[in-house]
């Protein structure tokens, strides 16, 4: 074994903290109150002190005791080093106003689009030292957990999250249907009058079905799909001026009705609404900064059920 390992298995770490408070209080009666002894238990624990380092350590002096030499290096040792350990044993929680962090985030462009305007302004204004990257989703995502490469996945409900990782309900999404402004459809519209539209769809991943086909695939129907696009800010531009229709959650369709050339129409009841999820590893579950991420990202989303 390392002979340095081997000196710390032999020393009582607990004197070292004793020690600490003998030179604060230059008194063995005081020192003893702190520590909860009493004080005969306290004078042979500062002989225990002296044997371990050879020392005398603490000496009477005219007006009370005083540190030797090898007490006051020691004494300015542990004010470094005693803090130190504190915190690592301690897991203080993490302090967004003073502490710097850097945090990875991944999901579609919906749900980024809503969270990342909540950081903007609810998160970033109060934690100056905090850096949040949102990096494009892909297929790998949940992958990337496990190889470090992102810290946390906003992923929906309707995805297989793998039972070594962790995840926690965000908020509550539901579908709304924009198309262009004008036209005689009206405020909610049928699964009919749906099915008759011409589509523009959103696949965030390639080659895997949206959600709004899996709930039709469910009752062995299909939308008429004309355009389909990675994006759905990008497939927002597409629907002013033409006859498609874009199914869409909550953000998008505020964005749309922000603006006077579309039309934002209630979607058919048979398109359920899903959750959306906060996706983890394990790992950083008693991480105090990815804790208050997690927390503060709950807190953000509460009000956004819908």
């Amino acid at each position: 074994m390392n002979m340095r390992w081997s000196h710390l298995r032999q020393s009582d770490m607990n004197l070292l903290v004793a020690f600490a408070v003998f030179a604060e209080e230059l008194s063995v009666t005081a020192a003893a109150r702190r520590l909860l002894l009493s004080q005969p238990a306290a004078s042979r624990m500062l002989e225990r002190l002296r044997a371990q380092f050879g020392d005398d350590l603490l000496v009477r002096g005219p007006k009370g005791y005083q540190l030797t030499p090898t007490g006051v290096r020691l004494k300015a040792e542990l004010d470094r080093l005693l803090p130190q350990i504190e915190e690592l044993i301690g897991r203080r929680p993490f302090d967004p106003s003073t502490e710097a962090a850097s945090f990875r985030i991944t999901g579609a462009d919906n749900t980024c689009a809503t969270v990342c305007g909540l950081f903007a302004r609810e998160v970033l204004p109060a934690a100056p030292r905090v850096e949040v990257n949102f990096v494009p989703y892909s297929e790998e995502a949940l992958s990337d957990l496990d190889r470090g490469r992102v810290d946390l996945v906003l992923s929906n409900d309707d995805v297989l999250v793998p039972s070594h990782l962790e995840s926690r309900r965000l908020y509550r999404e539901s579908w709304h249907c924009i198309a262009a402004a004008g036209g005689k459809l009206p405020k909610s519209l049928s699964l009919e009058r749906y099915l008759a539209a011409e589509h523009i769809a959103v696949s965030t991943l390639a080659g895997v079905q949206s959600i709004p086909d899996k709930r039709l695939a469910a009752l062995g129907l299909a939308r008429m799909v004309r355009l389909r696009m990675p994006y759905f800010g990008a497939a927002l531009e597409c629907v002013a001026g033409t006859n498609l229709m874009l199914t869409a959650t909550s953000g998008v369709a505020q964005a749309a009705k922000q603006r006077g050339d579309l039309r934002v129409l209630g979607a058919p009841r048979e398109l359920a609404g899903f959750g959306f999820l906060a996706v983890w590893h394990p790992r950083l579950t008693s991480d105090p900064g990815h804790t208050w991420l997690r927390e503060r990202l709950v807190e953000l989303t509460r009000a956004l059920s819908l």
